[in-house]
């Protein structure tokens, strides 16, 4: 009779189990199943706890992966989604010091393959490290052709702008740079003035210019796109690639890795 209770005992215990990993499978079942929508609903993330709501299971605070479809679904701002457009590469990557890339990158700097931009520029937006492949522009007291590529999609681009130095008017102002920031750009450099610097410091991008001047610009359109151009002392070609953040800007040939 007592080994027959604790064979009963055991039994009992592995009845349990099993209910309860069926019960997990089914939940399991339901999540990978549900339709996209309906899914986005349940997988909400309880930030105090951890939990994830209509679940009784916790879960970390990291990506979590669809073994069924693939799908990723964000538990902290910022982190990519597979269901919404792709995050653009210069603005989302990991952000490099540009001292670190100095350090390591020495022979590049001898070679000139990799430059430092003389210090001149003040900090605006909200994005203080940026990075991505160049597009120059050259103009003058002028920004209607500043306008049209930061009306254009960006994919983590940088647009480095020679505006000869001006400070008499800006190139640059806060619908300018708002339009830039939903249109993924990662960065604008400006040789040159912005305005609205208010607005600017509120975007999530990062900015770089001169100075401000509340002064707006000439509208005849007139200047150069993607052409060679120089800005502190460095001659930047279009394509190249820009990192910036507190310590300065450099321009390199080829994109960096540290």
């Amino acid at each position: 009779m007592q080994n027959a209770g604790k064979l009963a005992m055991v039994l009992g215990t592995r009845t349990v189990l099993l209910n309860s990993y069926h019960r997990f499978l089914s939940s399991f079942t339901q999540i990978n199943s549900s339709p996209l929508s309906s899914l986005q609903c349940q997988l909400h993330t309880d930030a105090s706890s951890g939990m994830w709501r209509g679940s009784n299971f916790p879960m970390q605070q990291h990506l979590v992966q669809s073994t069924m479809s693939r799908t990723y679904f964000p538990t902290e701002a910022g982190t990519p989604n597979a269901n919404h457009a792709a995050v653009p590469a210069g603005r989302r990557m990991a952000a490099i010091s540009t001292a670190d890339a100095c350090d390591s990158n020495a022979a590049l700097l001898l070679s000139g393959s990799l430059r430092a931009l003389e210090p001149i520029f003040k900090i605006y937006g909200q994005c203080r490290a940026f990075s991505g492949p160049i597009v120059t522009l050259k103009v003058f007291e002028d920004n209607v052709l500043v306008r049209q590529p930061l009306e254009t999609r960006g994919e983590g681009r940088v647009l480095v702008i020679d505006g000869g130095g001006s400070t008499r008017c800006a190139l640059v102002g806060g619908n300018l740079v708002q339009s830039a920031q939903n249109m993924g750009w990662a960065g604008i450099v400006v040789n040159g003035c912005v305005r609205d610097v208010d607005e600017i410091n509120a975007c999530d991008i990062g900015v770089r210019a001169l100075g401000s001047n509340p002064s707006k610009s000439n509208k005849k359109a007139v200047g150069d796109k993607h052409v060679l151009i120089r800005i502190a002392g460095t001659l930047i070609h279009d394509g190249e690639w820009l990192y910036a953040d507190s310590d300065g800007i450099l321009i390199s040939k080829t994109e960096l890795s540290v």
